[in-house]
């Protein structure tokens, strides 16, 4: 798809400032190494934005003003339009995020549009040794060539008949470099969006499956893979991932990831990204229960199970000795286990 528009402008840290500073922008000549550099991210953006968000309705209205502005820049073209949408982002950035470059790469086929909106960081030290208050070209491309690896971006198509927009995929190349996934600022507060698969969807939807999966598996090694992954996932950082992709994460032999992927339907929800939610996970998987030959059964917090149980192994008749110690709280009797 042919490049038609970039448009760029430097943003301020706007979200609790008392006086917002003012935007200026410019349009990018369709040549030059920041041209090919920006094209080569338009052109691979449908690879690189791999986690789906959708825009949020406002209120009971099938609205969000948000994707208004970004099919009427798509559409228009114009440096207004997309001044209106570099302003939107700058009152959703704070002193963290720091000043920034965004670019808008507004492209079409014929059949549809499409548009990659993407930010990079500014550095503060080359924004100061400005000599005016206008956006030059030489002085985009330097700020770029700073940071031209790190950056977050969000691409959208949609038909040009219709402008039926609802979806997009967005990426974060700076979570190495302490940023969390797809920052909120970007999403919840800039796009008004969210991920495709809400936190607690897919933090459900995983919980389920390593249960199920625990619950089914026949072979004693493979479900010690499975629920030591468990207890292992309150340690996930908060960034978006699949359930194949938390699979990979914990180096789960075949055979485990293949116990826990056949608990998942339809198969194409194991590619999901969802952000985890440790408190939604703890609601469905929770608690570590082992049951043993001679009819005791052990049950802590999965998470506090190794804690609040020893384990001694026996060489002679492979049995298990476990101890534990503590106060009694409560005592029941029930029909069964």
């Amino acid at each position: 798809m042919k490049i038609d528009k970039i448009i760029s402008f430097l943003t301020y840290p706007g979200k609790h400032a008392e006086e917002q500073p003012e935007i200026s922008g410019a349009t990018i000549p369709k040549e030059g190494k920041l041209f090919n550099m920006l094209s080569g991210l338009f052109d691979s953006s449908e690879s690189d934005c791999n986690i789906p968000i959708i825009f949020l309705t406002e209120d009971d209205s099938q609205n969000n003003s948000v994707r208004d502005e970004v099919v009427k820049l798509a559409t228009s073209k114009s440096i207004g339009d997309g001044k209106i949408l570099a302003q939107r982002l700058q009152l959703a950035t704070t002193e963290k995020s720091g000043m920034g470059l965004i670019f808008f790469t507004i492209g079409s086929d014929g059949a549809n549009h499409k548009i990659v909106i993407s930010r990079f960081p500014a550095d503060e030290g080359i924004v100061a040794e400005r000599s005016s208050n206008t956006l030059k070209v030489e002085f985009v491309e330097e700020v770029f060539l700073k940071s031209a690896y790190s950056y977050k971006a969000v691409m959208y198509q949609f038909p040009i008949p219709n402008h039926d927009l609802w979806t997009g995929f967005a990426v974060d190349k700076q979570v190495n470099h302490g940023a969390k996934e797809v920052a909120a600022y970007w999403i919840s507060d800039f796009l008004k969006s969210d991920f495709q698969t809400t936190p607690k969807q897919g933090t459900k939807r995983l919980a389920m499956a390593l249960r199920d999966a625990i619950s089914s598996c026949q072979d004693a090694n493979t479900k010690h893979e499975i629920v030591s992954s468990a207890k292992l996932a309150k340690n996930i950082p908060n960034k978006a991932m699949s359930i194949e992709e938390f699979c990979d994460q914990f180096h789960l032999s075949d055979g485990a990831k293949q116990q826990i992927c056949s608990q998942v339907k339809p198969a194409r929800l194991l590619k999901d990204k969802f952000v985890f939610d440790r408190g939604e996970f703890d609601k469905h998987l929770s608690y570590k229960m082992v049951e043993l030959d001679n009819g005791a059964i052990l049950s802590a917090q999965a998470s506090k199970f190794d804690d609040c149980f020893e384990a001694t192994s026996t060489e002679n008749d492979n049995s298990v000795r476990f101890v534990t110690s503590g106060r009694v709280i409560d005592e029941k009797l029930r029909r069964s286990k």
